[in-house]
C-alpha cells in the first residue's frame, strides 16, 4: 500500500500480511480499492482502523442514518483453517457477535458494534472465567452437517505435531516429562472424540475475544473471532484453563490447578478430566508458540506452570 493510501493499517497487521507471501501482498495492494468499493456498495463511511487486532483490518463504519457497525477484512493467511463467517452466520447473534452482511468474494464482514473487551475489565480471572463459561453455554451449538469442520481428533493430532516440531525447533525447552505428558493427553483426546458428543465450539475463547453487549451493564457478553471446531466442549474450557496461572506454584500447584478445572465443571457440567487434559495440552502448545513468536518470557511462564503440574 502506498503512502497516499486513504485507509491506514496497524503495523502488526501490515507485517502479518507481508509475511503471507504473494496473497498477503496482493491483499495489501488492493485494500484501499476493496474498502472504497464496500463503502459504495454497502452505503457506509469507514473510519480509521481500530487497534488491538493482529490479523485483519477492523474499523468502525457508519451508514447514512448514523448507525454504527464494525467492518472486518481478515488477511488471507488468517482465514486458513478457520470458519469464522460460517459460525457467525449460523449463530445469528446467539453467544456471538451478529453478522449483518458479508461479501464472500472479498471476505468482508459487517458486524454489530459491541462494547469493551473482557480483558480490559478490572476483574479477577475467576470472575472473567464465570462470564466466559456462561457465554459459552449460550454459544455452543450442535455441529451443522455439510461442512468440513476440524474434528476433535484432528485438533488433538495437530497439536501433538506442533508440540513435537516446536520443542525440537526451539532447543527442547520442555522437559521430557512435560513433552510426554502433553503427547499422552493428545492421544487420549484424539481417541475420545465422538461425533455425537461434539459441539460447534469457538476454538479460541479468551478474555480478548469476548466483548460486552452495549447498555447491558456487564450482564451480557458475546464472543468474536471464532475458529469453528467440531469438538467436545471441554476443549474450549481447556483454553480458559491454560492461562489460569493464579496460585499455581509451589508444592500445592497441582491441587490448585485441579480445583480450577473442577470450578469450570461446576459452571458447565463438563467433565473435569477432559478439561484438565485439554488445558495441559494448551498450556504446553501455547508456551511453545509464544516462544516461536519471540515472546520468550511469557512462553516460559506457560511451560513453567506445566512443569509444576506434571506428576
Amino acid at each position: 500500500m502506498s503512502d497516499s493510501a486513504r485507509f491506514s493499517l496497524p503495523e502488526i497487521v501490515r507485517r502479518r500480511a507481508e509475511g503471507e507471501g504473494p496473497d498477503g501482498e496482493a491483499w495489501l495492494a488492493q485494500l484501499d480499492t476493496t474498502l472504497a468499493g464496500l463503502e459504495d456498495e454497502w452505503g457506509l463511511t469507514i473510519g480509521e482502523a481500530l487497534p488491538g487486532g493482529s490479523a485483519a483490518f477492523v474499523a468502525e463504519a457508519t451508514d447514512a442514518t448514523g448507525a454504527s457497525f464494525i467492518i472486518k477484512l481478515p488477511t488471507p493467511g488468517s482465514r486458513i483453517g478457520r470458519e469464522e463467517v460460517t459460525v457467525l452466520a449460523i449463530a445469528r447473534g446467539k453467544g456471538y457477535v451478529r453478522l449483518i452482511r458479508q461479501d464472500a468474494d472479498r471476505h468482508a464482514m459487517l458486524l454489530e458494534r459491541l462494547g469493551d473487551r473482557l480483558d480490559d475489565r478490572e476483574l479477577p480471572y475467576m470472575g472473567k472465567i464465570d462470564i466466559m463459561c456462561a457465554t459459552l453455554l449460550e454459544a455452543w451449538m450442535p455441529v451443522p452437517p455439510g461442512f468440513a469442520w476440524v474434528t476433535g481428533a484432528e485438533k488433538a493430532n495437530s497439536l501433538a505435531g506442533m508440540i513435537l516440531r516446536l520443542n525440537q525447533q526451539l532447543g527442547q525447552p520442555c522437559s521430557p516429562a512435560v513433552r510426554d505428558t502433553a503427547l499422552m493427553y493428545c492421544r487420549d483426546r484424539a481417541a475420545a472424540w465422538r461425533p455425537e458428543s461434539a459441539v460447534l465450539a469457538h476454538g479460541d475463547p479468551h478474555p480478548a475475544n469476548i466483548l460486552e453487549v452495549p447498555e447491558t451493564d456487564g450482564h451480557q457478553w458475546k464472543f468474536i473471532d471464532p475458529d469453528g471446531l467440531a469438538i467436545e466442549p471441554a476443549y474450549d474450557l481447556g483454553v480458559l484453563l491454560r492461562a489460569w496461572h493464579e496460585g499455581v506454584s509451589g508444592r500445592h500447584a497441582h491441587d490448585i490447578a485441579r480445583s480450577h478445572a473442577r470450578h469450570l465443571t461446576s459452571r458447565t457440567q463438563v467433565p473435569a478430566e477432559a478439561i484438565w487434559q485439554w488445558g495441559y495440552i494448551e498450556r504446553v502448545s501455547t508456551g511453545l508458540h509464544l516462544m516461536e513468536l519471540g515472546e520468550t518470557e511469557q512462553g516460559r511462564e506457560f511451560l513453567t506452570v506445566a512443569e509444576a503440574l506434571t506428576l
